[in-house]
């Protein structure tokens, strides 16, 4: 299995990448057949390599859906896709309005970016349930997360629609572990300092939370507040019962507890049996240091490694629609998995492109020889060489990128 499937926001396009060849084909949704305009956001290719999954959002005039997508055939010399049109599967109307709860700034190393508060329903995050016929998503905008039935054809049934406020609110995405009986739920908002889990029925795709993980310990009478970490984009699983998170805010805000310290840009370390997180890099403000300098926006495990994409969330950049000046790739050896030793950080002008901006999304293949590190903000999607942890291709606007998003490898699980 070697395809990478996206889309372009921007340009309202399916775009795949060939993770062997280098080589990249794309068609926008409207010259598919029958099939709508849409706001793009995510995207999942299943195993088949045939069937696409797109969530889209009800940014106005579209509306949200999930567009399942046939793939007939795919040029890769020619850098073209032809696509037909499963089944436009409706989940919200145009303009369905987010639910993102009211914060303020109160702290200058804390700023409340506008892309933090989205004005309509999103789609985020699809993933499947191993050894079992689910696809689910969630509205990360407000508490919604929906599972479907993947029927033999390629079309979707809609069969769990779960929120419970306190416990799904603002979730980005569920991970399951690799024989699907836990799913972790991050909460991708500011102060939100908690792991979901998940427990899964196999038979019928309905999930409910049944416990968290505080992302730091409670405050003893008499000592140091502990630190705490928030704002989780994404988990990735080691294996059955560890998994890595990285948590991006820096500082407090409005919803702050008292007596609560951030624990900044910084990876944790999750065991679901235990049930408790450890923090296992820390901070740094230097470069060269051996900690997370920027936030850690995705993280991927491959070949006993760790790629930390790291994203420059909360600095103000007009020229990037207002997303930040800069953005850094950092790689970990695992083999101690409470321990991660430090390799290197690749950085724009050096090992990553002059004006490389936001790391925001990394992904391991299947086969673990290729991680890829978008940054929809500057254009680029960029193949790691995991053997050798260099950068063994680049993909720009000149490619054909258009604020790429929402990778998906085939094979993975999400």
């Amino acid at each position: 299995m070697h395809i990478l499937s996206g889309v372009n926001m921007m340009s309202q396009e399916l775009v795949l990448v060939h993770a062997e060849e280098d080589k990249l084909a794309r068609i926008a949704f409207t010259d598919i057949p029958g099939c709508p305009a849409a706001s793009p956001q995510h995207s999942l290719i299943m195993p088949d390599e045939r069937t696409v999954y797109v969530t889209t959002d009800a940014v106005p005039p579209y509306r949200a859906s999930i567009l399942a997508l046939y793939l007939n055939d795919i040029d890769w010399d020619r850098g073209t896709i032809d696509a037909s049109l499963l089944q436009v599967l409706p989940l919200d109307v145009s303009g369905a309005p987010t639910d993102m709860p009211t914060v303020e700034q109160v702290d200058t190393n804390q700023p409340i970016m506008p892309w933090t508060r989205w004005r309509n329903t999103q789609t985020h995050a699809p993933t499947l349930l191993p050894r079992a016929p689910f696809l689910y998503a969630a509205h990360y905008t407000d508490d919604r997360l929906r599972a479907f039935k993947i029927n033999r054809d390629g079309t979707l049934e809609s069969r769990i629609v779960y929120s419970d406020r306190p416990l799904t609110r603002q979730t980005h995405g569920i991970s399951f572990n690799p024989n699907g009986s836990v799913g972790l739920g991050v909460g991708y908002d500011y102060d939100m300092s908690e792991l979901r889990l998940l427990d899964v029925n196999q038979q019928t795709g309905a999930m409910e939370v049944t416990r968290t993980i505080p992302l730091g310990e409670p405050t003893e009478l008499g000592t140091e507040p502990t630190k705490y970490g928030a704002f989780v984009h994404r988990a990735v699983w080691l294996d059955n019962r560890y998994a890595y998170l990285g948590t991006m805010q820096v500082g407090p805000t409005s919803r702050t507890l008292p007596g609560d310290t951030l624990a900044g840009p910084s990876i944790w370390l999750i065991d679901t049996q235990r049930e408790t997180a450890k923090l296992v890099i820390k901070p740094t403000d230097n470069v060269n240091g051996a900690g997370i300098v920027l936030p850690p926006s995705d993280v991927a495990v491959a070949k006993t490694k760790l790629y930390v994409a790291e994203e420059d969330s909360w600095t103000t950049n007009d020229d990037m629609g207002g997303y930040g000046e800069t953005g850094y790739v950092s790689i970990w050896d695992i083999e101690d998995r409470a321990k991660p030793r430090f390799i290197k950080r690749l950085r724009p002008g050096r090992e990553l492109p002059d004006d490389f901006r936001n790391a925001h999304t990394a992904t391991a293949m299947f086969d673990e020889d290729s991680v890829f590190v978008s940054s929809f903000v500057s254009n680029h999607l960029v193949r790691i060489d995991t053997t050798t942890d260099r950068v063994a291709h680049v993909f720009t606007a000149k490619d054909g990128l258009e604020m790429y998003h929402g990778e998906f490898a085939a094979g993975r699980m999400g």
